[in-house]
């Protein structure tokens, strides 16, 4: 991504902005843009050099093009071995500045903006695109996240779903002069952890649920749930957010608490069904706006039609996504997209025809079954996936397979749970890799496994579990194993285009492969049919 240049911007203003020490020698010295990563750095530009897991970021600041650097005490002692004479402001904490002081070099550029960030376990991609969809009927709009970004839906190359705070001001700031007037942003618990998204000014808040995942960086699920909670109790510029909270579940009941405890105006979603243990909004909370759930209607072809009720106002909608958990993202987003200035009748029309790359995305290639690649890569997700599927077969005869890894070097204790949830109900796991990156394959495969076959056990049904390493061969014998009215999906990788093995990325799509598997059993079959 081009990094836009800011306001020129004294090393004694980011002293005084940061309590950090400069020389007296370098008070006067400005920079005009900021970057974490030392090969990111413009002339003339902030180099934050922060401390690594194996290096220290100062290391690399002499062979940059950094006009001076930001870094702590261990930092310190590198330069003044390796490049005594670059000016310096040494911080206490790096990374707890990173986002003020690269707010002000890019002169605030969420001050322009109205921000809405979207944070919570599973559904952030497809609310953010469904709220982007809405705003663009009226709006110039930003999009962060996952599948990337873009501005005014066109791509824009970024790395992570929320980028460090230098590269997110930057990319903000390219939007405030592009003539962006609305950014959507999903917001993982890894950026609020680390100070990625501060110096932003949120104006809605958004929080979809909670179920395990990331407990390889979080020690516990009340460490991850109290994580999520700083979009909402992090004030900047002395305002809190609209929240828009999903409360669906306990954790976001405590969120409900917690944003309103903060100051935050709230509106409160339900979308639970009557009967259910999730209680409703109004029930739940008296004060703020609530949206509750009245009906959905599930057409043949999978669009669902809903009907919501808004404050005593009823709105009906259709969208083209699949399962309940899509009918949430969906009241979400027409929520969020209304706190941000839009007519929920206008934002609800716009998602009529949304698709989500990745997300319970339907591949045709003339097939008599369902087939479906989905991100699904944590319990949760699973057993939202395969539920949904199974809402749409007829129990009586179609039968549910489900492709499903996990990656490495991440949460060990979601491995087994994952096989657990798809086995519950599929009638056959594929098990196969996912990502692997540094660890052993097998090993991977042999967790997922265990849980699918302790469900086979629990539950006495009779479930196909195969450990297919090749996953390019899972897919294809997922494929021969689906009957005319079976559904298949793919779930783990989704939208992304390659396969991490030790170190390499390898190409791989799991829609490609999976609309390949189809065209060679479709030619099969009508090659045996002449």
């Amino acid at each position: 991504m081009a990094i836009p240049q800011g306001t020129p911007t004294s090393l004694a203003d980011i002293a005084s902005l940061t309590g950090g020490h400069v020389a007296p020698e370098h008070a006067d010295v400005t920079v005009t843009s900021a970057a974490i990563g030392s090969s990111d750095v413009q002339p003339g530009g902030l180099f934050f050099a922060v401390p690594g897991t194996r290096v220290h970021g100062a290391t690399y600041a002499a062979s940059s093009s950094a006009a001076a650097v930001v870094t702590d005490a261990a930092g310190q002692s590198i330069l003044d071995e390796q490049a005594p004479d670059l000016p310096r402001v040494i911080v206490e904490d790096v990374r707890s500045c990173m986002g003020d002081v690269a707010a002000e070099i890019y002169d605030h550029p969420s001050r322009e903006l109205t921000i809405i960030g979207i944070t919570g376990t599973s559904g952030k991609t497809t609310t953010s695109y469904l709220i982007e969809r809405a705003l663009m009927t009226e709006f110039h709009v930003g999009l962060i996240g996952t599948t990337g970004t873009r501005i005014n839906g066109n791509p824009v190359p970024t790395k992570l779903t929320t980028p460090e705070a230098p590269t997110m001001q930057a990319l903000l700031a390219r939007m405030r002069d592009e003539g962006v007037t609305h950014v959507v942003m999903e917001v993982s618990s890894h950026a609020l952890e680390l100070g990625r998204v501060k110096g932003i000014g949120f104006d809605v808040a958004a929080f979809t649920n909670l179920s395990q995942d990331h407990l390889d960086f979080h020690p516990t699920m009340d460490a991850y749930f109290r994580a999520k909670t700083l979009l909402f109790t992090r004030v900047q510029d002395g305002t809190t957010p609209r929240a828009v909270i999903c409360v669906d579940d306990s954790w976001g009941e405590q969120m409900a608490g917690v944003a309103a405890q903060a100051g935050c105006d709230v509106t409160l979603i339900s979308t639970a069904a009557e009967g259910e243990a999730a209680r409703s909004a109004a029930d739940f909370y008296s004060g703020g706006d609530s949206w509750s759930l009245r009906s959905v209607s599930v057409a043949l072809t999978g669009r669902q039609d809903v009907s919501v009720d808004v404050g005593g106002e009823v709105l009906d909608y259709s969208i083209s996504l699949a399962g309940n958990f899509n009918v949430a993202n969906s009241v979400l987003a027409i929520a969020c997209a209304t706190a941000a200035g839009l007519a929920p009748a206008t934002a609800a029309q716009a998602l009529k025809t949304v698709q989500v790359p990745g997300r319970m995305q339907a591949v045709d290639a003339g097939q008599d079954f369902l087939a479906m690649v989905d991100y699904a890569h944590k319990p949760g997700a699973v057993a939202a996936v395969v539920n949904t599927l199974a809402d749409y077969l007829p129990q009586s005869h179609g039968r549910i397979g489900v492709v499903l890894g996990a990656g490495g070097n991440r949460d060990h204790d979601k491995r087994p749970k994952m096989g657990y949830e798809a086995a519950r109900i599929a009638h056959a796991v594929f098990v196969t890799d996912d990502n692997p990156r540094d660890e052993d394959p097998a090993m991977i495969r042999a967790a997922v496994e265990e849980g699918a076959r302790d469900a086979v056990a629990a539950s006495g049904r009779e479930v196909t579990v195969r450990n297919i390493a090749d996953r390019r061969e899972a897919i294809r014998e997922a494929v021969a194993w689906a009957q005319p009215g079976d559904a298949v999906v793919i779930a783990g990788k989704g939208h992304e285009t390659g396969q991490e093995i030790a170190g390499v990325v390898y190409e791989f799509n799991d829609v490609a492969e999976l609309t390949a598997a189809l065209e060679q059993r479709q030619d099969i079959k009508g090659h045996n049919a002449k």
